[in-house]
């Protein structure tokens, strides 16, 4: 069963002066985010972060992946789980999280969750996303790409 947690994972590439960000664009609702998901019972947030990685992008998901400081919540009504989640859960946990895929020569396989995928340099794809708190997650990561201070990957 699904925890009361969510993960989100940017993907990005390229050079730290010029990285790209794939935005995915949701085939629920036609807004575009980052990889998202939930977190399974027993796992860790960050093995959650790679398997949603790896399901919805259809990359291996082998990358370095860097826990970035943002985080968020959303309403548990959100999410069909919830049901099952106690009834003093009110505010589901959003983890941010970031993985180069810079050396990855696979392309990207959108899940049935997606309809599309682009890869934007920042300012467009922060223009693109739909949710301020992907938008302040994403600028912390462009911050920490062009400071060379991401946090130390897993």
């Amino acid at each position: 069963m699904r925890q009361p947690h969510t993960v989100l994972v940017f993907l990005f590439r390229g050079p730290a002066g010029r990285p790209e960000y794939a935005v995915f664009r949701r085939a629920d609702d036609s807004h575009w985010q980052s990889v998202s998901g939930g977190v399974e019972e027993g796992e860790d947030l960050e093995t959650a972060a790679r398997r949603e990685t790896a399901e919805e992008s259809g990359l291996p998901a082998n990358g370095p992946l860097f826990k970035l400081d943002m985080v968020s919540g959303v309403e548990k009504e959100c999410f069909a789980a919830s049901r099952f989640w106690p009834e003093d859960v009110y505010i589901v946990p959003k983890h941010f999280f970031a993985m180069d895929v810079t050396q990855e020569k696979a392309e990207i396989v959108l899940s049935r969750e997606h309809h599309d995928v682009r890869w934007l340099p920042y300012e467009a794809a922060y223009e693109t996303l739909r949710y301020d708190d992907d938008k302040t997650a994403l600028w912390e990561l462009d911050q920490r790409i062009r400071r060379a201070d991401l946090p130390t990957a897993r």
